[in-house]
């Protein structure tokens, strides 16, 4: 903690610390598999690219993704109920 008072008022609350307090090789859950110092030998660039990406433009890209394919699966069924023949 940051002072001997800081840390008497936790002892007086029965708090026992924050997520500030572990050491910083801890891990937690940003680590990336690239922080093990395996010199991000990842494989394909698409592969280093993706992993490159902070976890909210991730979840992004995979929302699109999951957005983008909906009228294609739609289309689809559509389709076969018309009994158009697909591939």
């Amino acid at each position: 903690m940051v002072s001997e008072a800081a840390d008497r008022a936790d002892e007086a609350t029965g708090r026992r610390g924050d997520a500030t307090d572990r050491p910083d090789d801890a891990g937690d859950a940003t680590d990336r598999p690239d922080d093990a110092g395996d010199g991000g030998d990842a494989g394909s660039p698409l592969v280093d690219r993706w992993i490159a990406l902070d976890r909210g433009w991730q979840a992004l890209v995979l929302g699109l993704g999951i957005v983008g394919v909906h009228p294609v699966v739609e289309l689809l069924g559509r389709m076969e109920r018309l009994g158009i023949p697909t591939v």
